[in-house]
This record gives structure tokens, C-alpha cells and sequence, in this order.
């Protein structure tokens, strides 16, 4: 049969995708760029793009990796189409059900747009109001999907570890800083050289590798930790994406469709910022967390201040996107003082251990 042009996505490919070209050949799907062979046996079927009509292919290999081809043009796709074999033939209804089902969705959302266009003029001085709005208007259950979507797409590029001592550590931690919460808490390390840390809707935390060698102690870990959370429990880092990228990714959010957005948001989760009373705010919290916890709050001064000394040189990462250093360390000195912890500890872990774990993630 007569090959067509694809982009694969999935296992050592960039988030981008991978160009290859493509046939059928009796019940298979070959991978001819990269002398593939797929039966169509343990394939599916599924829709996606920004406008939800682009047809994909997914299988998983053998050792769990999940990989998916897409065509690369329209014509690539009529191709596929006309020259698929019978049983993949049998999951196209479905497909063009999808996309008929996602034109009425955007149609809707299109006079959405409309009247949030019209209404702008009245509420732009509300902005901040109205993305809180939006934001509470998303059920847990869609921002745990947002989360994972984005999820998603950061495991692609296959830096995120699961597993291991030092995630087992974090878990550990962020497990007595987030008791009672309404969220179902996942942890991550992340193999990167920057000193970064960051929280998704829904629960997720990753941390790089990178991070952690820089801590002295895990109660300095426990501090970044604690505020973090905060900016899943108030929902900060769903309202930033809302904010950062428009409506458009609140109405899907409210409407459980957010895979348009996921590949953009995941660009960009490492450096989002936010403005200085979300970081207060964030700090404040986050210093009730480790006195409910009974962790020694010392380690969030310790760690902003060895950061702090570092934006002379080059700014890490996580504290470049967070503002007004100096006086957020004065607010948390503050806070010691005013709200001592007489029966908070410090984390009795063996710290080089972890790290020494982390640093082999790299």
C-alpha cells in the first residue's frame, strides 16, 4: 500500500513529535522510518488537535510506553483512511461520532466567546474576581484532569521519576503537610539541572533533582514543599493557567475538554509567576502547614535566604519567578516570632542519602 507521512509521538521522542512515514500492511501498522511493526490488534483509535479533528493512532509497547502516531497533512489522513485495513476500519465510527460531537462543543463555545467578548468592556477592572470565578466554577474532578493532562505531557519528554528514595521522601514529607486536604496528593521528581519546583492543578507536586541537592536538611525540602501545596489548595495554579492563557482554558477546564491547552501549559509551568500577594499568601499558609505538621518552620528562611544570595550570579529558576525576596523573608521572620512552634522538630532524615539519590537522577 501506498505510505503516508506522520508525526510519532511517545517514548524518546520530543514533545513535538517525530516525523516518520507509515503503511499497512496486512493487519499491521509499520513504521517504515523506523522499521516498526505494530499489530492492529493492540491499537486504537482516538481524536485530538486544537480543534479536536485530528485523527491518532496509540499502541503501547511492551514495556509500558505509550506512543501514538498522528497524520501528518489532510491528505495524509484521507490516505489513511481510504487504505486502513477492516479492523482498524471498525473504530472510525466512533471518531467521526467524536467530531461531530466537538463541532457542537465549539460551536458552543464560540458563543460563549462572543458573549465574554461583549461582557469584557464592563469587567476588565474585575479581572482578578472573574478568574477566581472561573476557577471555582471547575470541579475537582476536571482539575485532576487538567493536572494529569499536563502530567502527561511532562512524562513524555521522560524526565519524571516516580520511583526511588528521594520520592519516596518527598512523599513522605508532603503526606504529613497535606493531612486532611480534599485532594489527593501525587509527588514527582523531575531530572533537571535547574532549581525548580512547581504544583498542577489537582494535586500534583514535582520537584527537580536539582532542588533537593541544594537543600542543607529536609526541613528546608518541607518549606518549599508546604508552599507549594498552597498553590494547589487555593487553587493558584489553576487560576494562573486560567489567567496566563486566557479564557479559553477556564471554559474547557469548566466543560472537562483541556487537552487543547495541556502542550502550551506544560511549557510553561516551570516558570509561572505569580504576583506578590499569591506568594504571601502561599508563605503564610504554607507556615501554618509545617506547625500543623509539627515541622520546624526555620528551614523556609534558611532556604529563600541561600536562594536570595544566588540572584546576584544567575537566578535559579524558582526563585526568579517568585517576587520580592527580601521582604517575603522578612514576612516568614515575622511569622516566627508572632507564631513560634515550641513542639515542632526537625525531620530526622538522612539527608545525604536522599541527595545523593537525587543527584544520580541527573
Amino acid at each position: 500500500m501506498q505510505a503516508f507521512k506522520a508525526i510519532l509521538y511517545g517514548g524518546a521522542a520530543p514533545l513535538a513529535g517525530t516525523p516518520v512515514v507509515a503503511s499497512f500492511s496486512g493487519d499491521n501498522l509499520c513504521i517504515q522510518t523506523l522499521d516498526l511493526t505494530i499489530n492492529l490488534a493492540e491499537v486504537s483509535v482516538s481524536v485530538g488537535g486544537f480543534e479536536h479533528s485530528t485523527l491518532f493512532i496509540n499502541w503501547q509497547h511492551a514495556d509500558g510506553t505509550a506512543y501514538s502516531i498522528q497524520p501528518a497533512s489532510a491528505h495524509d489522513t484521507t490516505q489513511l483512511l481510504a487504505q486502513a485495513p477492516p479492523m482498524l476500519k471498525l473504530q472510525f465510527p466512533a471518531w467521526h461520532q467524536r467530531r461531530r460531537s466537538i463541532k457542537l462543543v465549539w460551536g458552543t463555545l464560540t458563543t460563549l466567546a462572543v458573549v465574554v467578548l461583549l461582557s469584557v468592556f464592563l469587567i476588565w477592572w474585575q479581572y482578578d474576581a472573574v478568574v477566581s470565578w472561573v476557577a471555582n466554577q471547575v470541579s475537582i474532578k476536571n482539575e485532576v484532569a487538567l493536572g494529569d493532562s499536563v502530567l502527561q505531557q511532562l512524562e513524555a519528554d521522560g524526565d519524571i521519576i516516580k520511583t526511588g528514595l528521594a520520592v519516596n521522601t518527598v512523599k513522605k514529607i508532603g503526606t504529613r503537610l497535606t493531612k486532611g486536604s480534599k485532594y489527593n496528593y501525587r509527588w514527582f521528581i523531575q531530572k533537571n539541572k535547574s532549581v525548580n519546583a512547581f504544583a498542577l492543578p489537582g494535586g500534583i507536586i514535582v520537584i527537580n533533582s536539582a532542588l533537593i541537592e541544594k537543600t542543607d536538611n529536609a526541613d528546608e525540602l518541607a518549606a518549599v514543599l508546604a508552599h507549594e501545596v498552597q498553590h494547589v489548595e487555593q487553587r493558584h495554579a489553576l487560576k494562573g493557567m486560567i489567567k496566563s492563557l486566557g479564557w479559553a482554558v477556564g471554559l474547557m477546564a469548566v466543560l472537562g475538554d483541556v487537552s487543547a491547552a495541556t502542550a502550551v501549559i506544560a511549557h510553561q509551568v516551570g516558570v509561572m509567576y505569580f504576583s506578590r500577594d499569591i506568594e504571601s499568601e502561599a508563605d503564610k499558609l504554607g507556615y501554618q502547614a509545617l506547625l500543623r505538621a509539627h515541622i520546624k518552620p526555620d528551614g523556609m528562611v534558611s532556604f529563600f535566604q541561600k536562594l536570595e544570595h544566588e540572584q546576584g550570579k544567575q537566578a535559579p529558576e524558582w526563585i526568579s519567578s517568585h517576587p520580592d525576596t527580601a521582604n517575603r523573608i522578612a514576612a516568614i521572620q515575622t511569622l516566627i516570632k508572632e507564631q513560634p512552634c515550641g513542639d515542632c522538630l526537625s525531620l530526622t532524615i538522612d539527608w545525604e542519602k536522599v541527595k545523593r539519590n537525587a543527584a544520580r537522577l541527573k
